[in-house]
């Protein structure tokens, strides 16, 4: 028969086996926010969480699966999005809920300094991981317009297009904002005022084009 203590055994390996893999990913995230993605490797993850490098391979099978697994809890349209109500209303074909997301996106991408660094990551060099996240980021997208596309679709109004305008107007702002520092067409985004003017101009911009296709519907 088995001992308490044995009985209990396991239940404790299992949170030292989260505890551990809590450490390496949180060790992830220092080392982007401090040295940026270039900074990733095996032996310096393990120092800075402080375990045997062997771990990463045991928990994770590899450094590639620990940085995804990184990534993808952190990234706002792979992680985030999926945890909000999408449809707020099922005749408002999204409306309401795509500005708001937009508008998050850019509260949450603005205080996110590891994200800023992992989207430099993307868009400077070829990586099988970003293009995955790319990818997963898309699939999402592609359920948002699923909503929308009924009152679009041959409206003449490409919300598709308009969209990506913001969400890529998003990154370059932010990461304009904080590695060059400048004001963009005036308006310092490193202000509170100035991010209440971007959220009002993405605000207008999602009323505008739905106003402008139910006008166009009538």
């Amino acid at each position: 028969m088995l001992t308490k203590k044995e009985r209990k055994r396991p239940q404790g390996e299992i949170r030292d086996k989260e505890r551990t893999k809590l450490k390496l990913l949180n060790a992830v995230g220092e080392i982007i926010r401090a040295e940026g993605y270039h900074g990733l490797g095996v032996n310096k993850i393990a120092a800075k969480a402080g375990v045997n490098k062997k771990l990463i391979y045991r928990y994770f099978e590899s450094v590639e699966n620990l940085i995804e697994k990184y990534v993808r809890e952190k990234d706002y349209w792979v992680s985030f999005v999926d945890k909000v109500q999408i449809v707020e209303s099922p005749t408002d074909f999204g409306e309401h809920t795509l500005s708001k997301l937009l508008s998050a996106q850019f509260d949450f991408f603005y205080t996110a300094e590891e994200m800023q660094e992992i989207v430099l990551w993307e868009i400077s060099e070829h990586s099988s991981l970003m293009r995955d996240i790319a990818d997963a980021r898309e699939h999402l997208g592609s359920e948002l317009f699923k909503l929308s596309d009924p009152l679009f679709e041959g409206s003449g109004i490409d919300l598709r297009s308009l969209v990506a305008l913001q969400v890529a107007g998003i990154y370059y702002l932010v990461l304009h904002a904080k590695h060059n520092g400048s004001t963009f067409c005036e308006i310092d985004i490193k202000t509170e005022e100035g991010r209440g003017r971007i959220k009002t101009a993405i605000e207008q911009i999602s009323k505008w084009a739905f106003s402008e296709v139910k006008k166009n519907k009538c």
